[in-house]
């Protein structure tokens, strides 16, 4: 029998005791450490050691072994030379990585990468292993008609992707910049992603961008879009004038030297970049043009930072398809090849159209030649930078192609051509960025809404009526006397007149017993200054004998309007329209309005489509007005003689209340709007026009103002965002640091009808000084109401005094009726102004404290002598004229 050691040393039981304790760690312990419990059988079993385990459990390990001692060891044999074999086996493989050859490493990127998105890119440089890489980058920007043709980025691009050959060594990243349009940025990616290019992003943010202001304060003189010095500028001198005010929107929108030093920066901070070619987005290298740049690199790049490449204009761009590839004539502006340790980059201070690319060039020495930056520059453009300390170290190499453009008299090699080239570009920017600033804005105006009244303060004031406030009802109950007033005087002059529509027939039952149909026939009223001549209905030329009847007029409207708002009785609402009507749009008035009376059987005997009138859109009423209002002639609209004499913003704003109440049909409202057009059109092209626009006094606010109620009420968005922005240019000409006005003084001096007393020239001169901040603080709040420009009443000029600090700095103790109105409205511009983050501090300044000391001494905007005083339009101005003094009727109403 083999002994007990025998046995340990195949790995079977021994005989030896159950005192005996196993020391093997991995046998007592489990996966996580803890004690395993003792088993009573060994770890391998079998049935037949199973069978007599309980009865020789004396003796089980002998008789284990006795049993199957000989089978068990031919077993272990067995295992033995399979686990040789094994061994064998695994040995021979573990030689075999020796005798293959290792793929070839390489540190190129992947063909196509998605960056992230980032609000300003900025790349940390890598020292490199080995740089020997080029990079061309292709800067794509916006569209800009008309220096380009639209959709010609996409177009360029589509050719340079289909037709461009991959060149050796050479990664081809495009770099997005500044795309404005979110769907033409996703168009460009797609075709990217098409034929799996390689991309950068340099995202616009709109919330950057309104950040950007004009720059109005950085020329010789004060106002001088409006100088004399301008207005003998020739038309490209002025164009350049007004692209400077565009600087810093130019800069982030098109964001040229921006883009090109982006791309520089990323390059830079790749590990393997040895050139970079920042070029324009529709630049395109062929196969020729390319091995000519690269074999100079190579040649010269060892002692040489910065490439010049000479650059020629497609007019078609299918010639470089023809299979000719031979270096043409390359007299436009080249472009720039940087070594990856080149120091200089883009001026970030020349706008796109001011010598951005022009200036660097000059100042490696590439440029030493070119007369144009040699001129003397106006004094508020940025001065190029002194020449580079690489001055001069610079090769010209190759030549690259521009795509066509989509104008070929802006791509031909001739004089002319670059000076329409550069026209159109200075055209194509600002047109651009006022359509941008247009599309921002339009996101929340609504021409609909009030100019001048505030929208939200108007309707605060009506339910503050109906909520029982006495101030309220006291002013209500004043616009309702002044209403009817009016409607005493006007109801008179219109007699009565039975009009048919066009094409209807009178179907008059003559049977006393039937009711007449209401739709049948309509009563007008004829004015009764219409004469007939020849049987055709004209109206009398009324300005002929009161050439200042439209401030009158206007007024008149205005209460009439506001009286239906607030009182809402829908007569006033009716001689409201019947004025405009009538003075306007050449109509008769209406004496009353159908009412239609559901519970009275109409007989179908009236016209033949009256069965009609319950069906379709306008079901029920939507404007109980007749859709169709006869017209006794075609008077041309009513511009005044002076135009100084009245203020039609109030006016305006009646309008949209008559509108909205249904008082003026659609089609009427609509033709005011022409109407009013055509004044804009005098306004703003009309030698009168443009002369007042020139002046330094209240007369040039006043225009300002009338310009921009115009432009809002007939959705000309982009002419009122320009008036609104400019307008601030006079603040620093009219205002003295001291709060003086000197040219309401020189004004004064020249309306004294004859030498008067001292006393009698400060009246005079207090009255002018009052109208002009009475017409600022009105531009000032219809600039807040409508929201969508920068607020004027902190604007700070160069040097000059701000309007708010103007308007405190304004007084007289005895003349507090004319100073109420102002100061209230001083007041709520104050309040407007105290939302925005910037000039909050402003609420606790010396200016808003004597502001409200003085509030207290002019007394209540509700006071009945304040309110009387804007409903009165029987004051006089100095030479007789009918004037309310600059005061807009119910100021109190929505303005105050």
């Amino acid at each position: 029998m083999p002994s007990a050691a025998s046995l340990a040393e195949n790995g079977l039981p021994s005989s030896r005791t159950k005192k005996s304790v196993d020391l093997n760690i991995d046998a007592i312990m489990d996966t996580n450490g803890s004690p395993k419990p003792r088993q009573t059988k060994p770890a391998f079993t079998s049935s037949m050691y199973n069978n007599h385990s309980k009865k020789h459990d004396h003796y089980s390990k002998p008789y284990y072994y006795n049993q199957y001692g000989t089978s068990q060891k031919r077993l272990y044999q067995r295992w033995a030379r399979l686990i040789v074999v094994v061994l064998a086996i695994l040995l021979i493989l573990s030689y075999l990585p020796f005798f293959t050859s290792a793929p070839a490493q390489t540190s190129t990127p992947p063909a196509y990468e998605r960056p992230r998105d980032q609000k300003a890119p900025a790349f940390a440089p890598v020292e490199p292993s080995v740089r020997d890489q080029i990079l061309l980058y292709r800067i794509i920007g916006n569209d800009l008609p008309p220096r380009h043709k639209e959709g010609q980025t996409l177009s360029n691009l589509a050719f340079i992707l289909q037709h461009e050959q991959s060149f050796p060594n050479t990664r081809k990243i495009f770099l997005l910049n500044r795309i404005v349009d979110p769907v033409n940025e996703a168009a460009i990616i797609r075709l990217l992603d098409e034929y799996k290019m390689e991309y950068i992003r340099a995202p616009f943010h709109e919330e950057d961008y309104v950040k950007m202001d004009f720059r109005l304060e950085d020329f010789p003189e004060k106002d001088f879009l409006h100088s004399d010095d301008y207005m003998h500028f020739s038309k490209v001198a002025k164009l350049r004038t007004l692209d400077y005010t565009y600087h810093d929107k130019n800069l982030y929108a098109m964001n040229n030297n921006g883009g090109r030093n982006t791309a520089l920066r990323h390059a830079k901070s790749l590990s393997n970049t040895r050139w970079i070619m920042p070029f324009d987005g529709n630049c395109f290298l062929s196969v020729n043009s390319f091995q000519e740049i690269r074999s100079q690199l190579e040649r010269y790049g060892h002692n040489t930072k910065y490439f010049v490449v000479p650059m020629t204009r497609l007019l078609n761009n299918s010639v470089l398809l023809d299979g000719m590839d031979e270096k043409p004539k390359t007299p436009e502006e080249p472009q720039l090849i940087f070594r990856y340790d080149s120091e200089e980059e883009y001026n970030p201070n020349m706008r796109y159209g001011r010598r951005s690319k022009l200036e660097l060039l000059w100042r490696i020495g590439a440029l030493e030649n070119r007369r144009s930056l040699n001129r003397p520059v106006v004094p508020w453009e940025a001065e190029e930078r002194p020449y580079s300390k690489d001055k001069g170290n610079f090769k010209t190499v190759g030549w690259v192609f521009r795509l066509f453009s989509g104008n070929p008299q802006q791509e031909e090699n001739k004089k002319e051509a670059t000076s329409i080239r550069a026209f159109n570009r200075l055209l194509a920017i600002q047109n651009y960025l006022d359509a941008l600033d247009e599309k921002l804005a339009r996101r929340t105006f609504r021409q609909e809404h009030l100019f001048l009244f505030n929208e939200n303060e108007i309707a605060q004031i009506r339910y503050s009526l109906w909520s029982g406030d006495p101030d309220v009802r006291k002013m209500v109950d004043h616009i309702e006397a002044r209403a009817n007033t009016i409607l005493a005087d006007i109801e008179g002059r219109f007699a009565p007149e039975i009009s048919q529509h066009p094409g209807e027939q009178d179907q008059r039952d003559d049977d006393a017993g039937h009711n007449e149909d209401p739709l049948a026939a309509r009563q007008f009223l004829k004015p009764d200054f219409v004469v007939r001549n020849e049987g055709t209905a004209q109206p009398r030329n009324i300005s002929s004998d009161d050439p200042n009847f439209l401030g009158p007029l206007a007024d008149n409207v205005t209460v009439l309007a506001l009286a239906r708002y607030f009182v809402g009785n829908e007569k006033y609402g009716r001689w409201a329209a019947n004025l405009v009507r009538v003075h306007f749009l050449n109509e008769y008035a209406i004496d009353t309005q159908e009412e239609y009376n559901m519970a009275r059987v109409i007989q179908d005997k009236g016209h033949m489509l009256d069965f009609l009138s319950d069906q379709g859109y306008s079901f029920p009423s939507l404007n109980r007005v007749p859709r169709i209002v006869p017209k006794y002639g075609s008077n041309p609209i009513p511009i005044p003689h002076d135009l100084t004499k009245v203020n039609l913003a109030p006016f305006l704003d009646a309008i949209r209340i008559l509108h909205k109440t249904q008082t003026l049909t659609h089609k009427e409202y609509v033709e005011l709007q022409s109407i009013a057009s055509e004044f804009l059109e005098y306004l703003v092209n009309s030698p009168t026009g443009i002369h007042l626009a020139q002046l330094p006094d209240h007369r040039s606010v006043l225009y300002d103002l009338q310009v921009a109620a115009l432009a809002t009420f007939t959705d000309d968005l982009r002419l009122y965002l320009r008036v609104a922005n400019r307008c601030r240019m006079r603040i620093g000409k009219q205002f003295s640091s001291d709060g003086s006005q000197p040219y309401e003084i020189a004004f004064a001096q020249a309306t004294m009808p004859l030498p008067g007393t001292s006393a009698d020239f400060d009246k005079l001169k207090f009255h002018y000084e009052t109208l002009n901040l009475q017409y600022w603080t009105l531009l000032a709040r219809a600039i807040q109401n409508t929201g969508i420009s920068k607020d004027i009443w902190h604007y700070a000029p160069a040097g000059g005094l701000r309007l708010s600090r103007a308007v405190a700095l304004h007084g007289n103790s005895g003349m507090t009726p004319r100073l109420r109105p102002l100061l209230h409205m001083a007041h709520a511009a104050y309040a407007y102004s105290s939302k925005d983050h910037d000039t909050r501090n402003m609420m606790n300044s010396g200016d808003y404290d004597a502001l409200k000391k003085r509030l207290s001494q002019v007394g209540s905007k509700w006071d009945a002598a304040a309110i009387d005083q804007s409903l009165n339009t029987d004051l006089s101005d100095q030479d007789g004229s009918k004037t309310n003094f600059g005061i807009p009727v119910l100021w109190m109403a929505g303005i105050a």
